[in-house]
């Protein structure tokens, strides 16, 4: 089933819609409600109804998506040497700084090395960030 969403992410991003904008110190993270103002943490995801959700960190995303009744149609997160640049989540490896230096303090950050957005959903799962219902929308 996973590989069918990435497929489907993939294609997706692929056939229009193109890379979602951020307007850092601006927009504000749909998972923690935060202001976006690290561009090397960033991230966007399309909505299964199409919207665009934009995120502060990579966990906040993962967090989001995670909760989703139906997958999103597409995720972006911003590569940590490529600040402000999006790129879907298939091209992406993620890595977590042990000082913990993203804005949510869990250290997780897009690089071309390291683990799959699906190993980091498991992950991000196993480490109970994940929104809790009263707390958060879920669309």
């Amino acid at each position: 089933m996973r590989l069918a969403l990435m497929l489907m992410v993939a294609l997706v991003a692929a056939c229009g819609g193109g890379t979602p904008d951020i307007a850092f110190d601006l927009d504000e993270c749909r998972y923690c409600r935060m202001i976006i103002s690290d561009d090397r943490y960033a991230a966007a995801a399309t909505t299964a109804e199409g919207r665009t959700v934009r995120f502060d960190s990579i966990e906040c995303l993962a967090g989001w998506v995670i909760a989703q009744e139906e997958s999103p149609r597409a995720v972006w997160v911003t590569l940590a040497d490529a600040p402000g640049k999006l790129v879907p989540v298939t091209e992406a490896r993620f890595k977590k700084d042990d000082d913990g230096r993203s804005p949510m303090g869990q250290g997780w950050f897009a690089d071309y090395q390291g683990i799959s957005w699906d190993s980091l959903l498991v992950q991000v799962r196993r480490e109970g960030a994940l929104p809790l219902a009263h707390e958060h929308e879920t669309t």
